[in-house]
């Protein structure tokens, strides 16, 4: 399994966690910052880091209210390309 460590203690919108993510992920350059296309690439394995996969979005002080319930959306796309392909894609804030 790939594991994708991500330093989120300056991200405070999510446009910095797509800024960290789809270079992470080696999606490529026409990939949107978007939850469709994050599950398009994850399914289709159109990234360069295929499934399985564990993302950890590492942070030592609170994220923002608002970045935390975008990344719960992120974590249920997960859960439903892991579903969707059988295979372990994993989501955890560490």
């Amino acid at each position: 399994m790939s594991l994708i460590r991500l330093d989120a203690r300056d991200w405070r919108t999510r446009e910095q966690f797509w800024a960290a993510l789809l270079p992470a992920l080696g999606a490529p350059d026409w990939h949107g910052p978007n939850l469709d296309a994050l599950y398009d690439g994850l399914v289709a394995g159109e990234n360069r880091v295929r499934p399985p996969l564990s993302v950890e979005i590492c942070t030592t002080t609170p994220l923002p209210a608002a970045l935390m319930a975008y990344l719960a959306r992120v974590g249920i796309v997960f859960e439903d390309a892991a579903h969707d392909i059988g295979l372990a894609i994993a989501l955890r804030i560490v």
